[in-house]
């Protein structure tokens, strides 16, 4: 009797189809948000800072509701959080550590959020100031030093902007 090389798990999955993800796989990266939100309520945060989970937690909240995971609206999504998802998105698009997809030069990923924007995704007041600050340039092409020998390099890319499909 031959002895499998790889287990049934294993098999499974080095076996991903391309194209769209399973609802099962959209809820599973999904989670993500709500993890880190119930992780960081854990922390006795001081007063000036205790609204970093809700910020966090919401950072994938689309001003027309079409967001995770509560499908907040507009003035009901922190303004921090608004920040952080034109940062997420464009991170996760022109990120070059990401294995699944090449990182796309800036041009394309500024009509990307200015194209989420005109949909009523993103607050377009926040991406056009994204882009003509040019803020971006503090952190392209950045990878972090830890101070661990054994962990490697840490890339700034933790995104699942461009994993999820878009109309």
């Amino acid at each position: 009797m031959l002895t499998p090389l790889i287990t049934e798990d294993e098999l499974q999955a080095l076996s991903i189809p391309k194209g769209s993800l399973t609802l099962s796989e959209m809820e599973e990266i999904r989670s993500h948000v709500i993890h880190t939100e119930t992780f960081l309520k854990q922390i006795p945060w001081t007063q000036d800072l205790q609204d970093i989970p809700h910020i966090a937690g919401a950072h994938h909240e689309k001003i027309d509701g079409s967001g995770y995971p509560r499908g907040l609206t507009g003035q009901q999504i922190p303004l921090a959080s608004q920040i952080m998802t034109v940062c997420d998105i464009y991170d996760a698009l022109t990120a070059s550590d990401r294995p699944y997809k090449n990182a796309l030069p800036n041009e394309i990923a500024f009509k990307i959020l200015l194209n989420e924007a005109e949909k009523g995704q993103l607050n377009g007041d926040l991406v056009k100031l994204f882009i003509d600050s040019k803020v971006y340039l503090a952190i392209q092409n950045k990878q972090y030093k830890n101070d661990c020998n054994e962990c490697g390099n840490f890339h700034h890319h933790v995104c699942d902007f461009d994993l999820l499909d878009h109309d």
